[in-house]
């Protein structure tokens, strides 16, 4: 995810792609965290210094948690 896309493209690009399993949070003020909160199993709150720090969060976590059928 490019860093330097603003922080309303970078939250339409995690809900795009995420927004069915996490909720996202951008930073409320500047150097501020991330937020993204997981909608399935235990609601664990990541958080991260970037959106592109929070996607491999998301991923990795993800992975993680995710019930294999």
């Amino acid at each position: 995810m490019a860093e330097l896309a603003t922080a309303e493209q970078q939250l339409i690009y995690l809900n795009t792609h995420w927004g069915r399993q996490y909720a996202f949070t951008p930073p409320p003020a500047p150097g501020d965290q991330w937020t993204a909160t997981a909608r399935f199993g235990e609601p664990e709150a990541l958080r991260a210094a970037t959106a592109g720090e929070l996607l491999g969060a998301v991923r990795a976590h993800y992975q993680a948690n995710r019930s294999e059928p």
